[in-house]
């Protein structure tokens, strides 16, 4: 980059200088979208009422490449993609890349991991995923009280009020 501006001037001495300036500058700068720094693969996550759904982009894995893992508030996803070339093949070009991935998120509620589901359609995985009954909001009944009536304060396990 630098060499464009400075040709004559040291023009190994300046591309390396360039290339450790941006690799500061990317390692200081947070995540803001795709590019070299960002995970692989991409995850979204939303809520539609009690279900959450993570979609990941996984472009060239199979069923048998994958697998969904789940415990209380966390999901991981786990994929490698296997030499698409036969083994006795010579390879010409190889630009797809024999890759593994893994991805485990965290969510700020308890999953039903029993109910978790994940499909693979065209390249896309899909979780879908209940919150756990008990992370579920619920409606508290509430009770109607006298004028004179005060509401008790629980007593102490095995105790009693002195009167």
């Amino acid at each position: 980059m630098l060499n464009t501006l400075l040709p004559n001037m040291f023009p190994t001495d300046l591309d390396a200088l360039s290339h450790q300036m941006s690799r500061l500058l990317h390692a200081s700068t947070p995540f803001s979208g795709p590019g070299p720094t960002a995970p692989w693969p991409g995850i979204n996550i939303w809520r539609a009422g009690d279900t959450i759904v993570a979609e990941a982009e996984i472009p060239g894995f199979r069923l048998d490449d994958v697998e969904v893992t789940a415990a209380r508030d966390t999901v991981t996803i786990r994929g490698r993609r296997a030499p698409s070339a036969p083994e006795n093949a010579a390879a010409i070009r190889v630009e797809r890349l024999v890759t593994s991935f893994e991805r485990s998120f965290q969510l700020p509620f308890e999953l039903d991991t029993d109910a978790i589901e994940a499909t693979l359609t065209d390249g896309v995985l899909r979780v879908t995923m209940p919150v756990a009954e008990t992370a579920r909001p619920r409606r508290v009944a509430i009770k109607a009280l006298g004028a004179g009536d005060q509401p008790r304060a629980a007593l102490p396990e095995g105790g009693s009020v002195k009167k």
